[in-house]
């Protein structure tokens, strides 16, 4: 009677086969992978994301943005990519048009875009694109500093990101 019993158990029991990976766990993870290849590679243009807190200005612009080096004005940095470089409170107050924290480092930028175009073997004029994510609250001699800043430092092509009008 108890070895029926433990028989009966055995049966019941987890089979020798379960390997211990469920259905559940992989699907989580196979869910992760595909919202970060939709989020990575989007359908009809690149992704801009403006760092927190800065508002892009509305526009009804129809052409798409092009992928290019991001210079960004909040209400109190000037980025450059996700780098602070400089304070808009330092650039306001100098007499000068030329923001020099902010030009040593596109210069750096400029030349290692260059080196990158140059080992792709693509053309080095897309090297020279910029976008800057200005906040609609920024004040005009700021944006006309960083401007002609980044017209100094070799980056004649400059885009102004703005969020399309629905």
């Amino acid at each position: 009677m108890r070895r029926a019993g433990r028989r009966g158990r055995r049966r019941t029991g987890v089979p020798r086969w379960h390997s211990g990976v469920t259905l559940t766990s992989l699907m989580d993870i196979l869910t992760c992978l595909l919202f970060f290849v939709l989020k990575s590679f989007v359908a009809g243009g690149e992704v801009t994301a403006p760092p927190p807190g800065l508002d892009l200005p509305k526009s009804t612009a129809e052409q798409p943005q092009t992928s290019s080096l991001v210079v960004a004005i909040d209400r109190g940095s000037i980025l450059l990519g996700s780098e602070r470089i400089a304070s808009v409170q330092d650039a306001e107050a100098s007499p000068q048009l030329l923001i020099e924290p902010l030009a040593t480092r596109l210069e750096a930028a400029r030349a290692q875009m260059a080196d990158i175009h140059r080992l792709q073997g693509a053309d080095s004029t897309h090297a020279n694109v910029v976008t800057i994510q200005g906040d609609e609250t920024i004040e005009f001699r700021v944006l006309q500093k960083v401007m002609y800043t980044l017209n100094q430092a070799g980056f004649s092509d400059i885009a102004l990101a703005v969020i399309k009008r629905s």
